[in-house]
């Protein structure tokens, strides 16, 4: 599913390219208006550019770390990977509608998202360490008679 949106991402971005304008919407403060503008780059392929690219190192850190992510650490971790590239989505989707004339308040998206990404972190924390435990402890569970 992160690996759909991340290519529907680049695939709006490339359609939406010659119908916005060159300065587009690209933050916003924390009452969720708009507050900076930036190049049809910035707000439609540098956001795909980024999620892709952090979609791709949260799953090197398995490939490096692979006794840390098994069984359901490697679950916990595809979820994170979800939440991020959800996130990147989310942001994506409010540049997109809001040059094309909605006017959407950005915390009612990326608040939600990020209460996600807390959970999907948590889980990850939690799973990681259950595997860190289970290969410290002495066999036994460290509890001699």
């Amino acid at each position: 599913m992160a690996q759909a949106l991340i290519i529907a991402m680049f695939i709006v971005g490339i359609m939406s390219w010659s119908s916005v304008p060159a300065q587009i919407p690209i933050h916003w403060d924390i009452s969720g208006q708009v507050d900076a503008y930036g190049s049809k780059f910035t707000g439609l392929l540098l956001l795909p550019i980024i999620a892709l690219a952090g979609y791709t190192l949260i799953g090197l850190t398995a490939v490096f770390s692979p006794a840390q992510f098994q069984g359901r650490a490697m679950n916990a971790l595809s979820w994170f990977r979800l939440a991020y590239v959800l996130i990147m989505a989310g942001v994506f989707g409010v540049i997109v509608a809001d040059v094309r004339g909605a006017n959407i308040n950005m915390n009612y998206v990326i608040f939600p998202l990020l209460a996600l990404m807390m959970i999907a972190i948590v889980n990850l924390l939690r799973h990681t360490n259950r595997n860190k435990s289970a290969k410290t402890a002495p066999p036994g569970g460290g509890v001699q008679v």
